[in-house]
């Protein structure tokens, strides 16, 4: 890494963290649809639901890493498609919650294989040792994140 004096947007971890994240997003995004035909968010709405659901839309965009907007309008489309479906809450009557029907489910089963690979497919690049440094690095400041700014 460059002097931190001397450094471009392009050594700031805000900008390098950005871009790998965008480089993966498109990645697997392209996998979704071409294997599933499904978008990101989509993809998104069905493994966090299948892994986690029911959820509310709050929660639900929360654990999909989407706005409130991305996760309604996701959510909204898997409706439609009947592999999501809504449902009051048994706690809070005024909350709606969303979870996978059948069809869904057997979605969500071709989802996390797709997400499993190309998570795998990133950190070929790594050997173990890298691989271990790089998760405990990114623990220890997600961390200190949490600290700092929630």
């Amino acid at each position: 890494m460059k002097d931190s004096a001397k450094a471009g947007l392009e050594q700031f971890l805000t900008y390098r963290l950005h871009v790998l994240n965008k480089l993966a997003e498109r990645g697997i995004s392209e996998r979704y649809q071409a294997k599933l035909g499904v978008s990101l968010p989509e993809a998104r709405v069905i493994a966090s639901v299948g892994s986690f659901g029911p959820f509310s839309i709050m929660e639900l965009a929360r654990h999909a890493n989407l706005d409130k907007s991305q996760a309604s309008r996701a959510a909204e489309a898997m409706i439609r498609q009947g592999l999501v479906q809504r449902r009051p809450s048994a706690e809070d009557g005024r909350v709606v919650l969303v979870s996978l029907t059948p069809e869904g489910r057997a979605l969500y089963r071709k989802v996390m294989p797709i997400a499993r690979k190309w998570n795998g497919d990133m950190f070929d690049c790594l050997d173990e040792r890298e691989k271990a440094a790089f998760g405990d690095a990114l623990d220890k400041l997600i961390e200190t994140m949490i600290e700092r700014v929630v």
